[in-house]
Order: structure tokens, then sequence, then C-alpha cells
């Protein structure tokens, strides 16, 4: 089943906003959770916030355009997610 150009537009930011994600955590692995570049408003760990409330943004807007995802599925995944984490992990972070 082909997407609709609206479906296509919302995977598109989801991308790019994961993208974001991506470089927001490296911005705390370099230069720490409070590090603040000269001319920002928000520290890395501010940023990071913005930065993944922004994916979970276009989730919410991609399960409107109707693509198929479901808060039952998304729950279901992120519990899976959890368990083989905990399994997995080197700390025990993944098991909370």
């Amino acid at each position: 089943m082909k997407i609709t150009e609206h479906q296509e537009e919302c995977l598109n930011i989801l991308q790019e906003e994961c993208a974001e994600v991506t470089q927001a955590a490296s911005k705390i692995k370099r230069f720490g959770l409070n590090n603040r570049r000269e001319g920002d408003v928000n520290d890395n760990l501010q940023n990071l916030e913005m930065e993944i409330g922004d994916v979970l943004a276009m989730i919410d807007m991609c399960k409107d355009a109707g693509i198929g995802l479901t808060d039952e599925g998304l729950e279901r995944a992120k519990l899976a997610k959890k368990k083989r984490l905990g399994q997995w992990m080197n700390t025990n972070a993944g098991e909370k």
C-alpha cells in the first residue's frame, strides 16, 4: 500500500527529528549535561529534552496521519526493548 504525500512528509520530519536526538546525545557525551554553547539559551540536557519532545510530537503526527502506529503497539515494542536491554546491557539501567 502506497503512502500519502502527508504521510511521507510526516515520516521525513520524523527522520530529521531522530537525527537531531542523535546529535543532542552526542553533545552530552562530548561536553557534558550542563554545558551550554555561547549564545545558546538551553544547556545540552534541555536540548536533548526538546529534541526528544519533537520526536514524540512527530510520532503522534504519524499516528494521526494514519500510518498505522498504535499506542498499544508502541507500548508493546517499548516494553520488549526494555526487556532485551535488561538482558544485554553492561549496566543495570535497562532493567528499570
